[in-house]
């Protein structure tokens, strides 16, 4: 007696995928996170101290989002920009120490920026490095901004480096205190000519907070209309990029 044929079970997953003929793939570009025909929206990376961050002067609270620059300036460039705030309070350009660790900007920059793949950044460090346990002068605090511009070149060994808005912080108004001197004021005072000659030796655009920031009561912190101004200031900034 002949046994009956096997009846069929239900298709293996392998089985139930395969099509008819020969397969077709269509290669898909491969989004670098850089601007390009499958990234329209340009990223915007925010890297700076506190007053990117939003701290409020003379509580240490910090600022809701819809008042700290970099939001507002996302509102102001619109829907062809992502803006990614990068502020951390105390953060410097090169210096680093035990009070305060981890704040060292040259140590963070390549990593953000590998996280981010901005299109264009705005950098406004240099208040922090006036402190009076850095004991550096003015001129050094240009060179560690220059070696943290030197070292967001180093994370882009084969593509362009993204564009940059460099902003010199606004001088300090604040009281002889335990981390700021009148030597750290005047330090600060100082900062904006040699910014602007490390602009124009890297190509960056330019602008001083300290032409419209007036700082709130500890003399150190953006008020709420600097954040308003500071974010019309870099929003221009940024669209003159591109």
């Amino acid at each position: 007696m002949t046994a009956p044929p096997p009846q069929a079970g239900p298709a293996r997953a392998s089985e139930s995928c395969l099509l008819p003929g020969p397969a077709v793939f269509t290669p898909v570009p491969l989004c670098t996170g850089r601007k390009g025909a499958c990234c329209p929206v340009k990223t915007i990376l925010c890297f700076g101290d506190s007053n990117t961050f939003g701290y409020v002067p003379g509580t240490g609270a910090r600022y809701a989002r819809e008042v700290r620059w970099p939001c507002r300036m996302a509102q102001l460039l619109g829907e062809g920009y992502e803006v990614v705030a990068e502020g951390l309070s105390g953060r410097t350009t090169v210096f680093s120490d035990y009070i305060e660790p981890y704040r060292a900007g040259i140590e963070h920059i390549v990593p953000i920026v590998q996280s981010h793949a901005p299109d264009a950044l705005v950098v406004m460090l240099g208040t922090n490095d006036t402190k009076t346990r850095y004991h550096v002068c003015a001129q050094e605090i240009g060179y560690g901004m220059e070696e943290v511009l030197l070292r967001l070149r180093t994370a882009y060994p084969f593509s362009p480096v993204p564009k940059v808005v460099l902003v010199s912080p606004a001088p300090l108004r604040c009281e002889e205190g335990i981390e700021f001197s009148a030597s750290s004021v005047e330090k600060s005072k100082q900062l904006a000519p040699i910014y602007a000659g490390i602009a124009r030796r890297f190509g960056c655009s330019y602008f001083d907070a300290g032409q419209f920031a007036a700082l709130g009561v500890d003399g150190i912190h953006f008020t709420e209309q600097d954040h308003a101004e500071m974010a019309r200031r870099a929003a221009a900034a940024v669209q003159a990029l591109f």
